[in-house]
């Protein structure tokens, strides 16, 4: 049997596999990037709340400069790529705190028993001073001492804060016993404490070094040249995906949409490849705190060859729509649509969690496991299972599953597996064991509900909107829903810390898949029987009212549908 290649579609898996493989060494790296220059999980949190909602606001308006100058797509396109890759790449300029001199680099994670004594610092015992913090808290800094064992029941603090009792320490008062007091550490957290006398070294230097003391390090022009960084390369990057998804639909054509699963798979690929290999030869060259230097080197290599793969691009040829959006406003009205856009916000919070909060509890998980030493190389390898046990195979079958289940039922199924996917992650115990479920649930969650949603918005586009509907509905999932997840979920984490606030969450996608498979339905029976009642009439009032789209992409859902149609596209 001849194997039949479609040279018509080689571009496009290009951009695809170069594309993601530019990303794959660096954007799963981003917050732990920021976690070694010494930003904290509840300050990442903010940062990265405010990273979608500039995305959310990008991705719609360069989808509609793109729809109204069809003419200047690829340039618009490259110049993206060009942007986010540049942003990611000045990265690698930013000095790395040094952890001789500076506070940055945990000196120890100490455990605490179920509860522990309080008792007053006297000169004649031989302890230790640290500046510790609680890992699940938000709680500031705090001084005591104690002694050099990992595992504690005794905590030592000064004379003037003993009256506050376990307060000062952030802990609940258990007991009083022998005119000593005895406190209730928080479950499961652990104290992260830094050598006191280090801390006041590295205000002496506080000229010299860019990341000193914490409470200085957001003053510094290394947080803030990280925040603008990452913020713009992020940008460039999520609306480039968009418009990226929108090319790739408008070089298939509306005959061909199904397959826009086969294309993407070869982003998988390439992201996954990189991943493994970049974390790989970060811990190689990497003596104390990583080296990113591998990573930048992959993504400037990865970026040329997809620039290249994107001139060679042949994109058909797209008039401006002329309705001044009036078409794009009926589509945007549908109950069905609503009720998806809803939930591609839930999804995309989710998502948004996973993303940036996965691997920072990966990395706590590795300093109390000894894992440490490896631990860019276990990064790599669950970001490769993800690529090729999980995300290949259904990006792949992405068309025939949606074929078969419809969208709102696959939406379902994917936030369901998305509480499964976090109550799992939520269990492990060693670092390695992330590499299992990440292999197996990363394909029915964000593959599986990535293709839903671009599926989705390709099906309800208006002609002459496909780049516009495709920014509407992914700047609501990862744009909203990234937002919330970045915010919340930060808070989250310092609250809880990682095991509690991923059980929270995988309990909230629970009830999510419940909630949306019972609207899903009322909107649907809703259809129905407004169908039914106007089956009378062979021209419905709906489709009045919009223009005729004679080569919009799936035309069957811009407009209420007859007969058993609707049943076969949203079950």
């Amino acid at each position: 049997m001849k194997l039949k290649i479609d040279k018509g579609l080689v571009p496009i898996k290009l951009h695809f596999f170069f594309f993601f493989a530019a990303l794959g060494p660096i954007l799963p790296q981003i917050n732990v990037f920021g976690r070694q220059l010494g930003v904290s999980p509840s300050v990442m949190g903010m940062v990265t709340a405010v990273l979608p909602l500039l995305w959310a606001a990008a991705k719609p308006l360069f989808g509609y400069v793109v729809d109204f100058w069809p003419a200047h797509r690829k340039l618009v396109f490259m110049l993206l790529i060009t942007v986010m890759s540049g942003s990611y790449c000045c990265l690698w300029f930013l000095p790395m705190p040094d952890p001789e001199t500076i506070d940055s680099k945990l000196e120890s994670i100490h455990r605490l028993n179920d509860t522990v004594y309080l008792k007053q610092y006297n000169n004649n015992t031989i302890l230790e001073k640290y500046n510790c913090h609680w890992n699940c808290s938000m709680v500031g800094d705090f001084d005591v001492y104690l002694s050099n064992t990992s595992y504690i029941n005794t905590v030592y603090i000064d004379n003037e804060v003993y009256n506050s009792s376990c307060e000062i320490l952030s802990m609940d008062f258990y007991d009083l016993k022998s005119g000593e007091i005895i406190c209730a550490p928080k479950d499961g957290c652990d104290l992260m404490c830094y050598e006191h006398d280090r801390t006041e070294r590295s205000l002496d230097n506080v000229t010299e070094s860019v990341a000193i003391e914490k409470k200085h390090f957001y003053m510094t022009a290394a947080f803030w040249a990280f925040v603008v960084l990452m913020c713009v390369g992020t940008v460039a990057f999520n609306v480039a995906n968009c418009i990226g998804d929108a090319v790739c639909f408008d070089v298939l054509g509306p005959d061909r949409g199904s397959k826009y699963g086969a294309q993407r798979a070869w982003g998988t690929a390439g992201y996954g490849m990189t991943a493994l290999l970049g974390g790989w030869l970060i811990d190689s060259v990497s003596d104390g705190y990583k080296d990113f230097t591998p990573a930048f080197i992959i993504v400037i290599v990865a970026t040329i060859v997809d620039l290249i793969s994107c001139r060679a691009l042949t994109l058909p040829s797209l008039s401006s729509p002329e309705d001044s959006g009036k078409a794009l406003m009926e589509v945007l009205k549908i109950p069905k649509v609503m009720v998806f856009i809803t939930f591609a916000v839930v999804a995309g919070t989710f998502d948004s969690f996973i993303i940036y909060y996965m691997f920072w509890f990966l990395e706590e998980l590795a300093e109390t496991t000894g894992h440490t030493a490896k631990i860019k190389l276990i990064e790599g390898v669950v970001v490769a299972a993800e690529s090729f046990i999980g995300e290949l195979l259904f990006f792949f079958f992405s068309g025939k599953i949606l074929k078969r289940w419809g969208y709102g039922t696959t939406l379902t199924v994917s936030l369901f597996c998305y509480g499964v996917r976090m109550l799992l992650i939520s269990l492990i115990r060693n670092p390695w064991h992330l590499v299992f479920i990440e292999g197996i649930m990363q394909g029915p969650t964000y593959a599986l509900c990535y293709s839903t949603i671009v599926g989705y918005a390709a099906h309800v586009a208006p002609e002459g909107y496909s780049a516009t509907v495709q920014g509407i509905v992914a700047g609501m999932d990862d744009g909203v829903g990234f937002a919330i997840g970045s915010l919340v979920g930060g808070q989250l984490y310092a609250w809880l810390g990682g095991r509690g606030s991923f059980r929270v969450l995988a309990a909230v996608a629970v009830l999510g898949s419940a909630i949306h498979a019972v609207l899903f339905y009322l909107v649907t029976k809703s259809d129905r029987e407004a169908e039914k009642s106007t089956s009378q009439d062979p021209t419905p009032e709906a489709e009045k009212m919009l223009p005729d789209h004679s080569s919009a992409i799936y035309r069957a859902t811009v407009v209420p549908l007859t007969n058993g149609s609707e049943e076969k596209v949203d079950r």
